[in-house]
């Protein structure tokens, strides 16, 4: 089960079986760690995933947001807490691949530094559940700036045939 933010809702549906068989792709561009209860609660056979991959951070670091971090901690804690009980179900983070400064339209937007922040805070959360952690700011760091679309924002597809084997083997080192 996918939940999260565009990093995760962009993934093309013919491309998620390379993550592992019957991934279900909940997440919603825009999202922000607030938002994954009504992802989590639009599921209904949550409890039958041994997998729930997360990745939030990038929307809730930016400024017109204005979403506390302890928010965003508390908003991921919560929903991590609230998963159905399934033995052996693992968590993975997928941490905010970061953006390319240089690109964003907006005077006053995201920077690396907080996004790295957030990252952070919710890579904690979940390893504190026995979860695991994609580093994507490391895996796509072979493309520099050719990760990101002219938004700075958005991955290439370049990108993502980067992402999907970290978060496939990540998947697999954490399925029971």
């Amino acid at each position: 089960m996918l939940l999260g933010d565009s990093h995760l809702a962009r993934i093309p549906p013919r491309d998620l079986g390379r993550i592992a068989d019957g991934v279900t792709n909940a997440a919603v561009g825009g999202s922000i760690a607030t938002d994954l209860a009504g992802q989590v609660a639009g599921v209904r056979d949550l409890a039958t995933y041994d997998v729930v991959v997360v990745c939030v951070g990038t929307n809730d670091a930016a400024p017109w947001r204005q979403v506390p971090i302890e928010t965003s901690e508390r908003a991921l804690a919560d929903v991590v807490a609230r998963l159905p009980p399934r033995p052996g179900r693992r968590l993975v983070y997928v941490a905010s691949p970061g953006v390319d400064e240089a690109r964003l339209e907006r005077v006053a937007d995201r920077t690396n530094d907080v996004l790295t922040d957030y990252s952070r805070v919710a890579a904690a959360v979940v390893t504190a559940a026995g979860g695991s952690v994609v580093d994507t700011p490391s895996v796509l760091a072979p493309l520099g700036g050719a990760a990101f679309t002219d938004d700075g924002l958005h991955l290439t597809p370049a990108a993502y045939e980067l992402l999907i084997p970290a978060l496939a083997a990540a998947v697999a080192r954490s399925s029971p």
